[in-house]
């Protein structure tokens, strides 16, 4: 089985130590290329070690059941119909997950990339049932900022996994250009928010503007946030669990049943015209 990579006496591994501890569901927020992946790997791992019962929520995973040829992806793009349905999904899912694991030592460890609206319901605060368990001290969200220096460094190593992938899911990451895209259309989030006052037309990402604009985005929850200034070298995939864990993913009749709920209750043009907005809380 892969081993932990953290060292003892490093600050994530002490956070990882706390979060096994004191919470039942842990989200990291983010990016992709962040290093949402190892950490969620590197905290399974802790958690088995420690006799928790580690379940998945995966955003590449979890979308799949909501896909269709009606709904496909678009030159690796998401369709917003399967994005805010997933959300839809998830908000629901999350209570009856609850309930399902409440006397036991189940953790649910999840990753939330809330960018364009990518499970963006849970950071929103609502009057329903997910809401109580979404401001429990027992659910935290982590916000991983890597340093300029290992941002860089996790875009070099995306290009040569996606090249030379070790585990099939490398394959399907997002490649570097993709990456710095997504760093953009944030930059522009920031923007909007009045983060940042200037508007460049390339910016450099920055710790600072990452980190304030996930602030926002996770106002409404308790949030950790982990500076990673030292890049983590993992020895095996990010992917590799040697062993089949639980997944938090939707029934294929549950997402006919929640695209349905959806296309009755908005349109096509109006869930594109809000997917530019995913941002307002």
């Amino acid at each position: 089985m892969p081993k932990t990579i953290l060292p003892e006496e490093s600050q994530i591994y002490r956070c990882f130590v706390d979060l096994i501890r004191n919470a039942d569901r842990v989200f990291f927020a983010g990016l992709p290329g962040v290093g949402k992946s190892l950490l969620l790997q590197q905290l399974t791992l802790m958690a088995l070690d420690a006799g928790r019962a580690p379940h998945l929520l995966q955003w590449d995973t979890a979308r799949q059941p909501f896909e269709s040829p009606r709904y496909p992806l678009d030159q690796g793009a998401t369709h917003p119909m399967v994005i805010k349905a997933a959300g839809l999904w998830l908000r629901g899912a999350l209570p009856e997950w609850d309930r399902a694991h409440s006397q036991s030592d189940a953790i649910l460890i999840g990753e939330l990339p809330l960018i364009g609206g990518r499970f963006m319901e849970i950071a929103r605060s609502k009057d329903d049932e997910a809401e109580s368990l979404l401001a429990d001290k027992r659910t935290q969200f982590v916000l991983p900022v890597p340093s300029r220096e290992v941002r860089a460094l996790i875009e070099s190593r995306r290009e040569a996994s996606i090249a030379n992938p070790a585990h099939v899911n490398e394959a399907q990451d997002a490649p570097p250009d993709l990456l710095r895209a997504l760093w953009q259309d944030l930059y522009q989030v920031a923007l909007q928010l009045g983060i940042v006052e200037t508007s460049a037309n390339d910016a450099p990402y920055s710790p600072e503007i990452y980190e304030a604009t996930y602030r926002h985005l996770l106002r409404h929850r308790q949030v950790k946030v982990l500076p990673i200034d030292e890049p983590l070298r993992p020895v095996v995939s990010v992917y590799d669990f040697d062993a089949e864990l639980p997944q938090l993913i939707a029934g294929a009749e549950q997402a006919r049943t929640v695209l349905r709920e959806l296309e009755a209750t908005t349109s096509i043009p109006q869930v594109m015209r809000d997917s530019a907005n995913w941002y307002k809380l």
